[in-house]
């Protein structure tokens, strides 16, 4: 009987739900209201769009009959089923969401001549493309006053809304990325479920440069991007095309800023972005998405002539690249160095920097008015303080105070540890309210310190977005004036004492020797073992708060030796690096992240 009333039940849902879905347009592919091009060609003194109602007196009657069905036979089927104590709601899995492909705005025929002839005016014009209404992206990274933080997420379009794993279902990866019309639904799915983002980022993936040089790119399930061959050796680069025609190969996705921007009626800026020349390179070298990078760097270090002349290849591709996504629209560009921390420092400084620099300046001295944005990735964001660029991205792994001391002439942008969106949204608010009360409302952008991961709960997001929502100026102004302490200074080295060499083994698994002093050795370790205590309590702490930085300055005869680490960017004490500064005068020798295990093994074979 019961198996009866189920059958019976699902039956009427299902007429109830078909005369729902008749009337209505689905709600991840349609907004309240639809958009319509009015003309061919933008006027610039007035909205290129106007709205058209899309409901009907018909449609309403349908969907109040499909209501009253609904609801009659969920009283039938609960009418005697006791009460649960508690009910947890189910999270929204994809195959609960279903996208009609015919429902999406389909770009017009003609969508590449009209970005072009619309381009092409403006810039005859000497102006701009009309500022969004919502510009606080804009004045935040220019360096003006907001009223609180802009915010936006990397990779906030993608795998963990419900909505994209349903378009997905009726297409591919890459196809997405080349199709503006489906690019630009996909980069609307967040600011529809998220309404007070401040912007939005153009979908696509940074291996479409690669791709337009010559090595095709598939999307494997359960692997990433594979290319169709590696570059295994020198000899490899004869495959590649050194100068390919962007405006060709990569048309298609200007043509997707340039409609996202239409359709989102300039509500909020769209970001275009690249990956850097060394990030590229990696994924060239690797031949697609890898765990490690060890391939891309013996390659660096076996064949230095051949690296540079890839990445200066590169890096005029890439500035090609992001002028023509700045002339469909996108007055802001990034350039994203996600494998920067894959090599020391000094090496990044020899092979990268440069093309890094080199970027910024080049479209700026072509596009005066773009903005720009690098994210250096668990890297050296100081070396970019001298740069054009107007945005240095903060990883998690660094504290807002740390990269405020390293950049103190750019606005920042992070550093939400990505995972803190798995965690209960008043813990997500707490740990984003401290981030910013940090950082500050001026010169700074609401980010994470990495991208969206596929498995975050969509709650994640919406909790973050309202806690910075929600940051008032004069609070966030009062945090940032608190007395900072200095770094606490480890024992000097008394006089005459004469120092021997401290080992030190770094993350690339090269070692330095360092003039040391035993006592400055055993204060050291005394200094550990205290933050080893405050971290044990940091562990065990069913509170939420900030824990205070280690900041430790060492004072040699010869040099300076720092050691820093914001405990709170740790989940454990196994995890936790500290950032490592030795100096001679004020030059810096070295500058790593390492392991606190490492170090204090390295401690104690040098007291042995």
């Amino acid at each position: 009987m019961g198996v009866a009333r189920v059958a019976l039940c699902a039956a009427v849902c299902g007429m109830a739900w078909r005369l729902t879905i008749s009337s209505q347009r689905s709600f991840v592919s349609t907004p309240s209201r639809t958009i319509r091009p009015t003309s061919a060609e933008p006027n610039f003194d007035t909205p290129i769009w106007h709205a058209q109602p899309s409901n009907t007196g018909s449609s309403r009657l349908a969907e109040a009959a499909a209501v009253s069905l609904l609801g009659l036979c969920a009283a039938r089927l609960f009418a005697r089923r006791p009460a649960s104590k508690s009910r947890s709601r189910p999270a929204v899995a994809a195959t609960d969401v279903e996208v009609d492909m015919n429902d999406i705005e389909q770009a017009p025929e003609n969508l590449r001549e009209w970005r072009i002839s619309a381009g092409d005016k403006v810039r005859a014009a000497g102006a701009t493309w009309p500022a969004p209404k919502n510009d606080r992206l804009l004045r935040a990274a220019r360096g003006e006053p907001n009223d609180r933080p802009p915010k936006w997420m990397m990779r906030q379009a993608g795998r963990y809304l419900p909505e994209y794993m349903a378009l997905l279902k009726n297409s591919d990866f890459f196809t997405v990325c080349e199709t503006p019309t489906l690019a630009a639904e996909v980069t609307l799915q967040p600011f529809r479920r998220y309404p007070s983002l401040d912007s939005l980022i153009i979908f696509s993936d940074i291996l479409v440069v690669p791709a337009a040089m010559g090595m095709p790119c598939k999307m494997v399930p359960a692997v990433g991007p594979q290319f169709d061959f590696a570059i295994e050796t020198p000899e490899d680069l004869a495959k590649l095309n050194f100068t390919p025609d962007v405006k060709e190969t990569l048309g298609y996705v200007f043509d997707a800023v340039f409609w996202t921007r239409q359709r989102v009626n300039n509500e909020v800026p769209v970001i275009g972005f690249s990956g850097a020349p060394w990030t590229l390179m990696g994924y060239m070298v690797e031949g697609g998405a890898v765990r490690s990078f060890d391939r891309a760097k013996k390659w660096l270090y076996l064949y230095p002539e051949e690296s540079r002349r890839l990445l200066k290849a590169l890096r005029e591709i890439i500035v090609e690249y992001l002028i023509g996504q700045y002339d469909a629209g996108a007055p802001l560009l990034t350039v994203f160095d996600t494998n920067c921390g894959q090599i020391p420092p000094s090496v990044y400084e020899d092979f990268c920097v440069e093309d890094l620099k080199y970027i910024a300046t080049e479209v700026k001295r072509q596009r005066p008015k773009a903005l720009m944005t690098v994210f250096p990735k668990d890297g050296e964001m100081g070396v970019f303080n001298d740069s054009a660029f107007d945005v240095v991205g903060v990883s998690w792994t660094a504290s807002p105070r740390r990269a405020r001391e390293q950049c103190p002439d750019k606005t920042l942008q992070g550093n939400l540890d990505p995972h803190v969106l798995y965690a209960d949204p008043k813990v997500i608010k707490a740990e984003t309210e401290r981030m910013a009360y940090e950082f500050g409302v001026d010169r700074y952008i609401a980010n994470l310190g990495h991208g969206m991961l596929p498995n975050h709960p969509v709650e994640g997001p919406k909790a973050f977005i309202d806690a910075i929502d929600g940051i008032k100026k004069s609070e966030s102004r009062a945090a940032a004036e608190k007395p900072k302490e200095a770094p606490k200074k480890a024992a000097a080295a008394p006089s005459g004492a004469p120092p021997s060499l401290l080992t030190l083994h770094l993350e690339d698994d090269t070692t330095v020797s360092v003039p040391f002093t035993t006592q400055a050795a055993n204060d050291l370790q005394l200094r550990f073992n205290e933050f080893r205590t405050m971290f044990k309590k940091k562990m065990n702490s069913e509170k939420v708060q900030k824990w205070d930085d280690f900041d430790v300055l060492v004072e040699l005869p010869e040099s300076t030796v720092e050691l820093y680490c914001n405990p709170n960017a740790f989940a454990t004490i196994f995890d936790v690096k500290m950032f490592l500064t030795v100096k001679c005068g004020t030059a810096i020798k070295i500058s790593s992240a390492v392991p606190l295990s490492t170090l204090q093994s390295d401690l104690e074979a040098y007291a042995s």
